[in-house]
């Protein structure tokens, strides 16, 4: 085009006659333009700008003041750079920020345009101008054309009307004309097929040319065709003012979201595992502190039983409880630990062994050191505690008027009749009783208590039970832990059993009672039940069954005199069981010929396996209440949780798990363990509140006066403490009691499962007692 016209000028129309033409020293091979004639300018790629150039000045000097005067036309190039027709003070501006030197390099084009009508200029006079524009435009243009963000813009009706290069490629292909804003949108793949597309697309349109938002996003998902991956894109769109006709387009950029999408993916999975490793860190420390609770709960519970060793005289302070089994179990253990024993603790043990008196479940040395005992006020608590657990008793001289001891039942004053036969034949057939219709709502709640309370006040229930204690005690523990549903019991015979053994237990005896029975029922119950020995499954239900039955049989027709009193007055009972625990094979036989009466079989669905089964498990508990046998009771049960710990096995079941150590326990381990329980039960009020123990420790003491009073009746010496002349009797024992028998009993039960720890916490509340009143010199009794 610029080979076609040397200079193609402006030339207003209207003036385009040979007139003017002459007037103007124009000739006819210059070629003149008309000013609807330069629209052809508009195809020059370059940016053109006609103008009228000022009468003053040397145009040589191309002075910006006297340079441009007027400016008629800008090309579509110009008015791409420029955006829009500038006033001319701003095009004067443009040129006189040119270096001086630059300008001067226009001379040879104004040599050109001499020849030129003055005021009119050739496109020469903006080629400084152009060289400057150009060079900035092309870097412009550069940066536009090879931007990898797809930038272009659509006119009104949609269709592309100018792009970069990448979006032009990419969206030109495979089409006839020019790509079209409906192209770009349906790139992308949308679950609702062809009518989400559309709305997709009217949704943009509207809200760019209808609601003229400021921006408008749209995003949008493919497969590219190269890769075959997911990609994802946003299209941002923008209402813009098309710069050729001023009308309102819409410019797109289109940008690559994919990274993004992984990235944010990548986050959103990094979110979900810390969400995941935080739940775990949660759920762990809660475990943490759950696990600190309980140290601190055993460190409490270690603090306050040394606290107890430390500041008292405690349980076996003066008294080695050690048997000679337990000796030689510590050196093995010694031993597979790797410690060393000495030659002379293994000769000690190995003369212990073959001694022929040697008992291997008796304390060594028992009988010395309870009458050596620092424990011991005077030789009599020293000989009570010796008869108690060895039946030995020292010869004391017989009362000058003693006839003498002799089998003869005028002898034995206030003695109730007992013999081989229960004197259940005696007595009437016990009628037919409701024992749930007795159960008043009082009475009830008071029930409900004995079934979850360490320190029931079993006292005040008697008072409130009168003739009803034991079988309404019985009745109403076997129906609420569900043992009469389950082994189907005739209740009706139950209530009549329960009623008949309660009336083998006479009143009128202070202390071994139908209350008694009913304490130690309740105090079954809560070892079985909230102690931890059926949550270990080291008893299962028909255990516990068989446990309620021993309890409440344990004493029945007990004559209020012990078994040495039996032996030595050579008792029908002491001939007949050849001097072996007559009480506890009494209170069985006995209580068994009741049971086999047709009207007290209340076992009628069980099994015949469950009930030998179950006659053995009461028959082992009831022969272990003998004390006589209590360090040998006591010694196998610590030598058996001394051996499942030895083997790794933790023993203790505060933590309410089952462990299968216990589970597997053997039959032999497993009546242990029942003998245990129901020894622990039997003295149970060693753990009640002080006020209900000491009462029950005064009963004991008129129960023992009795026997002493019917020992002088007889011309017996008076056993230990059953002297009502003497001051005090068995309370002055307490300590003794206390130290020898209760605590170490109760640690080990304690020991082995930690939730029958109220327990030893009442006992050890209840030696303190003693031992403050017999530091202070007060009576203990008060």
């Amino acid at each position: 085009m610029a080979d076609q016209m040397h200079g193609p000028s402006f030339w207003d129309g209207t003036d385009a006659k040979p007139s003017t033409r002459a007037a103007y020293g124009i000739s006819y091979q210059d070629r003149v333009w008309a000013l609807e004639d330069l629209e052809v300018l508009h195809h020059v790629d370059r940016p053109l700008l006609i103008c009228k150039l000022g009468q003053k000045g040397d145009p040589v000097q191309l002075e910006a003041e006297a340079l441009i005067k007027e400016v008629y036309f800008q090309n579509l190039a110009c008015l791409n750079l420029m955006g829009k027709a500038q006033p001319v003070k701003d095009y004067t501006a443009l040129i006189n920020a040119m270096p001086e030197r630059e300008r001067s390099n226009q001379r040879a084009w104004t040599d050109v345009i001499k020849k030129l009508a003055p005021g009119h200029v050739l496109t020469a006079t903006l080629l400084e101008f152009e060289s400057k524009m150009t060079t900035q435009n092309a870097r412009i243009t550069a940066m536009h054309q090879y931007n990898p963000i797809y930038r272009f813009m659509c006119n009104e009706k949609g269709v592309m009307v100018h792009a970069n290069k990448m979006a032009w490629e990419a969206y030109s292909a495979g089409t006839d004309g020019a790509p079209t804003l409906m192209d770009v949108f349906a790139r992308g793949e949308y679950p609702g097929g062809f009518q989400e597309l559309h709305a997709a697309y009217h949704e943009a349109v509207s809200a760019i040319f209808e609601k003229g938002v400021a921006c408008h996003r749209h995003q949008r998902c493919y497969t590219s065709k190269k890769t075959g991956k997911r990609k994802c894109t946003t299209l941002e769109m923008w209402p813009i003012a098309d710069p050729l006709d001023n009308k309102l387009a819409v410019m797109v950029s289109e940008y690559n979201m994919t990274q993004q999408k992984e990235l944010e993916l990548q986050l959103a999975a990094q979110h979900c595992s810390l969400q995941r490793q935080n739940a775990e860190l949660e759920t762990l420390n809660a475990d943490i502190q759950t696990e600190k609770e309980q140290l601190l709960q055993q460190n409490t519970h270690l603090t306050e039983r040394l606290e107890a060793v430390a500041k008292s005289p405690t349980p076996g302070q003066g008294i080695n409880a050690d048997t000679p089994l337990d000796l030689m179990l510590n050196m093995l253990q010694r031993m597979i630990m790797g410690e060393t024993v000495g030659m002379a603790q293994i000769l000690d043990l190995r003369h212990i062994l073959t001694e022929s008196t040697t008992d291997l479940r008796q304390p060594i040395g028992l009988e010395r050191q309870l009458l050596e005992s620092s424990h011991s006020t005077d030789d009599e608590v020293g000989l009570s505690m010796l008869q108690l657990l060895k039946g030995k008793s020292v010869k004391q001289p017989s009362r000058p008027d003693s006839p003498g001891a002799n089998s003869d039942e005028k002898r034995r004053p206030g003695l109730r009749r007992l013999s081989s036969r229960s004197s259940f034949e005696e007595q009437a057939t016990v009628a037919q009783y409701d024992l749930a219709a007795v159960i008043t709502p009082a009475i009830e709640r008071l029930l409900q208590d004995a079934t979850k309370q360490w320190q029931f006040d079993i006292l005040g229930f008697a008072e409130a039970t009168p003739g009803h204690t034991l079988s309404l005690m019985g009745f109403y523990i076997l129906k609420s832990q569900g043992v009469v549903s389950e082994f189907k019991l005739d209740e009706a015979k139950l209530c009549m059993y329960l009623r008949r053994i309660e009336q083998g237990y006479d009143d009128s005896i202070p202390y071994h009672n139908c209350t008694h029975v009913a304490s130690v029922l309740q105090m079954t119950h809560m070892l079985m039940v909230h102690g931890g020995v059926m949550k270990s499954r080291g008893a299962d239900r028909l255990s516990l069954l068989a446990s309620y039955v021993a309890a409440l049989v344990h004493d029945f027709e007990h004559s209020g005199v012990n078994n040495d009193f039996l032996i030595k007055t050579s008792h029908d009972l002491a001939i007949t069981y050849n001097l072996q625990s007559p009480l506890e094979n009494h209170h069985l036989a006995a209580s068994t010929r009741v049971f086999l009466q047709k009207q007290y079989q209340f076992l009628g669905a069980v099994s015949q396996e469950d009930r030998m089964a179950l006659r053995t498990i009461a028959i082992d508990q009831v022969l272990g209440t003998d004390m006589k046998k209590h360090f040998s009771v006591l010694s196998r049960f610590q030598a058996l949780f001394k051996r499942t710990t030895s083997t790794g096995t933790s023993t203790s079941c505060s933590a309410g798990e089952g462990h299968s150590s216990l589970a597997d326990l053997k039959s032999e381990d497993r009546s242990t363990l029942h003998q245990m329980v129901l020894k622990c039960a039997d003295i149970g009020h060693l753990a009640a509140d002080t006020a209900t123990h000491k009462r029950w420790s005064l009963k004991l003491e008129e129960e023992f006066f009795r026997q002493g009073d019917m020992e002088k009746a007889l011309g017996l010496s008076v056993s230990p403490l059953m002297d009502r002349t003497h001051k005090g009797g068995i309370t002055r024992s307490q300590i003794g009691f206390f130290s020898i028998v209760g605590i170490p009993m109760y640690k080990a039960m304690v020991s082995a499962f930690e939730d029958a720890r109220p327990l030893l916490d009442g006992v050890m509340a209840n030696y303190k007692c003693w031992e403050a009143a017999a530091a202070s010199g007060k009576d203990p009794r008060t």
